[in-house]
């Protein structure tokens, strides 16, 4: 009876060109001593990269550029896609979602860290729309109505600041909280199931708790920008108390499609065990991770008995942390979302659009800054205006994937990794330069 993955890779390689399949042999890269997930520095420099098309353009520059980068840095798989006006002009796959010989697609759905910031901010601006979400709502009373609460640990006190944090600040990053502030279900400074007695996986609903309660805020809400990725743990729970559904349900049911999107493009990644859990979506890839960082198991049961894990698997349990960096992302999916936002008939309302372009009222004062012409973050987004035109752009990592959204001489491009460098200058910030440049020579 044919396995999963016997159906994951006869689909797979049906995209992909013969020729470049028979040339691509596999290179044995996994070690019995390293963890799942975890690996050697990949070497392509005998192979053939393989490279799958999807309904788009050619664009032989591009494919060169991405290539090239892949071999440099043994990047294992990545999807790519470039955007012009408000349509998708190019999107391919690279190298595999698999060693096993799964090749990497344009439609392969990976995690991409911080991108899913951009995903959740899209969401919550959707439910603004429909009058669900008022971004100027204090976010405490929001998450109580859903029983989440400040939930301090021993003798702390929660910052009384906090009762002033809105929905606005959480998506500006000026909610004041540090970047310290608990994102996920276990780090080695934070383990949030330890800390609260439990004896499950923590949700994103404990690590929201956790966070309200224990951290001290770095500044007053909406005085100035501190990335945390706490802010958007906290988005994605008011989305759930706002909505009424769990947020990978409003995710996939509700925002992405209003985008066009089918529910395999845009999802929460479940929290996985291994490359052949039950928990990986149909679309999506292995990880693996370069780096040495090791981590004790996400599950409570496996805390105590003194294995390891890489990040992807036992690591990292992205189901805590989804609007923060848990969601798995295809290159087309994210590709059409920019394309949407640069068109005349946006998704979106033109008050959220406004919501988006406005820089936050803390840059008024900041010397130097100009609306017309600075960076500035908003709502899940670092926005610049060139020409007289918005672009979009982001990037985002974890120790075993990432990717970025960018932007240069008038295109947008999207590239998204399940493999990560084991120091900086980390995938998403390889891939940027490589794409930046390559789309230049398009024009």
């Amino acid at each position: 009876m044919p396995t999963r993955r016997t159906l994951l890779a006869a689909a797979a390689l049906a995209a992909v060109s013969p020729e470049l399949m028979r040339e691509a042999k596999e290179t044995p890269v996994t070690e019995s001593d390293l963890p799942e997930g975890v690996i050697r520095p990949f070497d392509w420099t005998k192979q053939r990269i393989p490279v799958s098309a999807w309904d788009s353009q050619e664009a032989p520059i591009v494919d060169e550029a991405v290539t090239a980068a892949m071999r440099r840095y043994g990047i294992v798989g990545c999807g790519v896609c470039a955007v012009r006006e408000s349509g998708v002009l190019y999107a391919r796959g690279f190298g595999y979602a698999e060693l096993r010989g799964i090749p990497f697609l344009a439609t392969t759905a990976t995690r991409c860290g911080s991108l899913a910031k951009c995903v959740t901010g899209l969401s919550a601006l959707v439910l603004a729309d429909q009058k669900r979400l008022d971004l100027d709502a204090a976010v405490l009373p929001i998450l109580k109505d859903a029983g989440i609460v400040p939930t301090p640990v021993g003798a702390t006190q929660p910052d009384e600041r906090i009762a002033r944090i809105t929905v606005r600040h959480l998506m500006d990053h000026t909610s004041g909280l540090p970047r310290s502030a608990t994102y996920t279900a276990w780090r080695a400074d934070r383990n949030v199931a330890a800390l609260h007695h439990l004896r499950h996986v923590a949700t994103g609903a404990d690590v929201a708790r956790d966070a309200l309660g224990n951290a001290r805020l770095d500044s007053e809400p909406g005085m100035k920008f501190q990335y945390a990725n706490a802010n958007f743990v906290l988005l994605a729970r008011v989305i759930e108390a706002r909505s009424g559904l769990k947020f990978n349900d409003f995710l996939t049911r509700i925002a992405m499609p209003k985008f066009g999107l089918k529910p395999d493009e845009i999802y929460v990644s479940r929290n996985q065990n291994g490359p052949d859990s039950a928990a990986r979506g149909k679309n999506e890839p292995a990880y693996y991770q370069t780096s040495d960082e090791r981590y004790v198991s996400f599950n409570p049961s496996e805390q105590s008995n003194g294995q390891v894990y890489g990040e992807a698997y036992r690591g990292y349990a992205t189901e805590a942390s989804d609007g923060a960096g848990g969601i798995a992302c295809t290159a087309v999916g994210l590709g059409k979302i920019i394309a949407n936002l640069h068109s005349a008939a946006p998704a979106l309302s033109a008050w959220a659009i406004g919501q988006i372009l406005t820089p936050p009222a803390h840059y008024s004062h900041e010397a130097g800054f100009n609306p017309a012409r600075s960076n500035f973050y908003s709502k899940g987004f670092n926005v610049r205006f060139s020409g007289g035109r918005p672009w979009f752009s982001h990037s985002g990592m974890t120790n075993h994937c990432g990717g970025v959204i960018g932007h240069n001489a008038g295109y947008q491009f999207v590239a998204v990794s399940n493999w990560n460098a084991p120091g900086p200058p980390y995938v998403d910030s390889l891939l940027d330069p490589a794409l930046a440049e390559a789309v230049a020579k398009l024009s």
